[in-house]
Formats: C-alpha cells, structure tokens, sequence
C-alpha cells in the first residue's frame, strides 16, 4: 500500500533531528523516496495546510527575488520558501542555539567556497567577495560569542 504523503511528512518531522525544516526540502525528500509521485509542491503544502498536525513558519527566500540565485542557493543547501514544524515540538532555546551556529558556519562556508573559486583577475570582484567574507567572520564570531554570553550566563545563574 502507497503511503500517505501527510503521513510520511508527519512521521519525518516528528522523528527528525530538525524540527523546524523547509517545506521543500521536506517535498523533494519524499518524491525522492517515492511517495506522492508527481504531487506538485503547492498541492502539497495545501495537503499539509489542512492538517492541524502541523505549524508553518515564516517565508524565507534567499534569492532575494532573483530565481537564478535561490536555485544556487539551493544547490548549497539553502532552501527558500516556508518552514514547517509538528505543532508538539517545541522550538527549545538549545535548538535555536544550534540552528543559528549551523547557519553562520554554513554561510561562511559557503563563502569560503566561493572565495576559492573565484574567478583570477577580477579585482573589483575579488575585493567584494573579500569584503563579504570579512563581515561573515565578524557576524559568525559575534553570533558565537553573544551564544557563549548566554550559555554561560544561564550555567552561573
């Protein structure tokens, strides 16, 4: 017997590590395993929508609008779109911790990456990449130490 597409999504969500996970990621993920075979993601969303089951967060589209550049960062692993959670999991301190620490390095990877592959010669090119990565750093060590601040705050208090 075929598997419920809700029903997939739902146990996914309430045993995944992540709680809160892109709506597409989620739907790629199951045509990947071949449950809902051709269900557009808009029918999907609708299918999850209509459960009470889940909670949808907010929208974030990390082209800014621009297609060519939310399909690359898709390809890094930064899916646009929103975000769905069990309605019964709870988004704890310690994950949102977490999740911040894994973007800011996943950011700054990302950014080394391109730092690596940029393209010899371009000058105006390769000072704003470098500028970028420079503000990355910064944001990543101010994100890690505001964390520690907490963390270290919350153990003595």
């Amino acid at each position: 017997m075929m598997q419920s597409p809700v029903r997939w999504a739902a146990e996914v969500l309430a045993s995944s590590e992540e709680i809160l996970v892109p709506v597409r990621e989620l739907w790629l993920n199951m045509l990947t395993q071949g449950i809902g075979s051709g269900l557009p993601q808009d029918v999907f969303v609708s299918m999850l929508e209509g459960d009470d089951r889940f909670e949808f967060l907010e929208e974030i589209d990390h082209g800014d609008g621009d297609e060519e550049e939310r399909a690359a960062m898709e390809e890094l692993g930064f899916y646009s779109g929103p975000r769905v959670k069990m309605r019964d999991r709870e988004l704890t301190p310690d994950y949102v911790t977490r999740i911040l620490r894994q973007s800011t390095q996943s950011m700054l990877d990302a950014l080394e990456g391109a730092w690596n592959e940029r393209p010899d010669g371009d000058l105006e090119a390769e000072r704003e990449l470098l500028e970028i990565l420079t503000m990355a750093q910064r944001l990543k060590h101010e994100v890690d130490s505001a964390l520690e601040e907490g963390e270290g705050g919350e153990a003595g208090g």
